[in-house]
């Protein structure tokens, strides 16, 4: 026998053969638990937030808005959330940015006594209900990539007070979009 046809005849037994699928389905298995292990999170949160609920808000924002002081001149040149994309790579912003941004939200905007009186009926529920689902599916183990870049955000709504929770009640609506895209 030619040393062609025993190379022929080896790579065709079905020992190895066994072994080669064998092989193959345990990395596919081990990729596949890679894969729903860092993409999981985000399927939660997708299936968990009721499109509703960002609808709903998204409605009621746009009535807090109307409802506001006009702006000051000096303050429109302020942005205070930091530039985040969904769709691309570079600043891409994931559910527990999402999540930390929200967190500040409601401890230092919508708490405030300036915006309260503005808040329409029933908006402080809708924000419980989509901070509580946030912690419900984001793992809070993990470390944001971008938390100085959401501390510095909170400082600046601190540092302007009443003006700062005015102007970040302004750009929630870019929070909504976030999310909206998001899911």
């Amino acid at each position: 026998m030619k040393k062609a046809d025993r190379l022929l005849q080896f790579s065709m037994s079905p020992t190895i053969m066994v072994r080669m699928s064998a092989l193959t389905l345990f990395i596919s298995l081990i990729a596949g638990v890679v894969v729903t292990a860092t993409a999981g999170q985000g399927v939660t949160c997708r299936r968990e937030i009721p499109g509703e609920l960002i609808r709903e808000l998204w409605n009621r924002t746009n009535v807090l808005i109307n409802k506001l002081p006009k702006e000051e001149r000096f303050s429109r040149q302020l942005r205070l959330l930091p530039k985040f994309c969904t769709k691309c790579s570079e600043r891409s912003i994931g559910w527990l940015d999402l999540q930390k941004i929200i967190d500040i939200y409601q401890a230092s905007v919508f708490s405030r006594a300036a915006i309260k009186k503005f808040l329409p009926q029933h908006y402080d529920e809708l924000l419980y209900r989509l901070h509580h689902t946030l912690q419900h599916c984001v793992s809070s183990s993990k470390h944001s990539k971008y938390s100085k870049t959401i501390k510095k955000m909170a400082r600046k709504i601190k540092k302007r007070r009443d003006e700062g929770a005015l102007k970040a009640v302004r750009e929630f609506s870019f929070i909504l979009r976030w999310i909206d895209e998001l899911m």
